[in-house]
């Protein structure tokens, strides 16, 4: 399932770690350009140091160069190069700690200064410059300035290289530091970004939490909407509006069936006392049969009048437990009695378990209507003449009751899916008459407020339903 806060929380800290990765290659980028450009500063100075050593007597170019002066040309350890090149490509000095290699490549260039990498004789990796000029004119008099143009001169081209493992050693450490310091602010926005979004959906979970508090026998309960973000708060005062709304509906719907079960039930006593008195004179046979239809038609009104009124109380409810040990075959022994009449009528045979039943903990005073509901909807989808079963199992402490019967009109799975719905009948069901359709509803109103559970299947024509979740005593 799509979470909000992992998808905040993913989003920023990507959008982070890409901000931090493109600032990190720009920064290496121009540190890296900033130290090699110092570097070569460097490097160039010590080279134009050199230049200005360099002279042109009017014959002959030479390098005043004193070793003495430059120890770094002839160390042992990380020595320094440079060469002294005319313009054709003759070598006119170069420095001690080329002894033991063979003469550098002659190198010619257009522009006066030239950088380039480059592998040194001893096989370290290296930088190198390179300056193409014209070498000054040694004359104390400054005759020879006068007398020999610039253009004849002769050209010359110093190359001085030295190794460059500081450079980039110094690169390495900003590439880690700057590294380190991505991960540190990536591991700190990671922290905060979370805590951050954690405190900002605080609002969203206090709502949800008191929504997941509503149910249908708690729809006074509001959304608190006061002190909430400025963009949650209609939110809330919507939702309130909506609860109203639906609030009031169920009010409506419960008042309606529970106005219709009470002007029902006056009428329906009345037919019913009229049928009775009637059977007192069996005599009359046409007499006698027209009240005993009334009479089977006022208990079976009768009936549905008292499960819609159990129906408004439970969905209202207005049911309290009383949870006490209740011995199971007693219940059940009591359910068979009452539907004794229904029972002889379609010739049924209930068929406990042979095993004694449990002693459980429950209240009796409402496993008894949701025990004969479900034996009176056994009996009466059965054929006349079969069996109902009823069967017991202890496990783990706790205590399924089954009950099992043959179909008389064969449901499907589908069948299974509105099986509790309220008025919902199989056609064949609805043309019979028989029943209203609302006494499963009542079995699994008075199950969920009892915290118990109910489930149905179907197998081989035979339909059972198990009542689970009694604990024994």
């Amino acid at each position: 399932m799509r979470s909000l806060s992992k998808t905040i929380t993913f989003s920023t800290i990507l959008w982070v770690a890409l901000i931090l990765a493109i600032g990190q290659i720009v920064v290496d980028r121009v540190v890296e350009n900033l130290l090699l450009s110092q570097f070569d500063i460097a490097l160039e100075s010590k080279a134009r140091a050199l230049v200005t050593l360099t002279k042109y007597d009017g014959t002959e170019v030479e390098l005043d160069f004193a070793d003495e002066f430059m120890s770094e040309f002839e160390a042992l350890e990380n020595p320094e190069y440079f060469e002294l090149f005319l313009g054709n490509g003759n070598l006119l000095e170069r420095s001690h700690s080329f002894d033991g290699y063979p003469a550098s490549r002659f190198r010619d260039q257009i522009d006066e200064v030239l950088f380039s990498d480059l592998e040194l004789p001893d096989g370290r990796a290296g930088r190198l410059v390179a300056i193409k000029f014209i070498p000054q004119i040694e004359d104390k008099d400054e005759s020879l300035r006068t007398t020999i143009a610039l253009e004849n001169r002769p050209r010359a081209i110093l190359q001085l290289s030295r190794e460059r493992k500081t450079l980039d050693s110094a690169i390495m450490r900003f590439h880690l530091l700057i590294a380190g310091i991505s991960v540190v602010i990536l591991i700190a926005v990671m922290l905060s970004v979370t805590r951050a979004i954690r405190l900002g959906l605080e609002p969203l979970i206090q709502i949800k939490n008191e929504i997941s508090q509503i149910s249908p026998r708690t729809l006074d309960r509001r959304i608190t909407a006061q002190g909430q973000p400025r963009e949650l708060e209609p939110i809330a005062t919507q939702f309130n509006l909506v609860l109203v709304e639906i609030e009031k509906a169920l009010y409506r719907e419960r008042e309606f069936s529970s106005d219709v079960a009470h002007e029902l039930r006056t009428p329906v006593t009345e037919i019913r006392s009229l049928a009775e008195v009637g059977l007192r004179w069996p005599a009359e046979k046409d007499i006698s049969s027209y009240f005993a239809d009334i009479y089977d038609s006022s208990k079976r009104l009768d009936r549905l009048i008292e499960n819609l009124l159990q129906l408004c109380r439970s969905e209202e409810g207005g049911i309290e437990l009383d949870v006490k040990s209740v011995k199971l075959d007693e219940i059940v022994e009591m359910v068979c009695l009452s539907l004794a009449e229904e029972i002889a009528e379609k010739d049924i045979v209930i068929e406990p378990a042979l095993a004694p039943m449990p002693v459980v903990l429950t209240d009796p005073q409402w496993l008894k209507p949701v025990l004969q509901n479900l034996v009176f909807n056994a009996i009466s989808h059965s054929p006349e003449g079969s069996t109902v079963t009823l069967k017991a199992i202890a496990d783990a402490g706790t205590c399924e009751l089954e009950i099992e019967n043959p179909m008389q009109d064969p449901l499907s799975a589908a069948d299974l899916e509105n099986i509790f719905k309220r008025l919902w009948r199989k056609d064949s069901a609805r043309e019979a008459g028989r029943h209203a359709g609302i006494g499963l509803t009542l079995v699994k109103s008075y199950v969920d407020l009892m915290q118990l559970e109910v489930k149905v299947t179907v197998s081989d024509n035979r339909f059972c339903i198990v009542l689970s979740g009694m604990k024994i005593a």
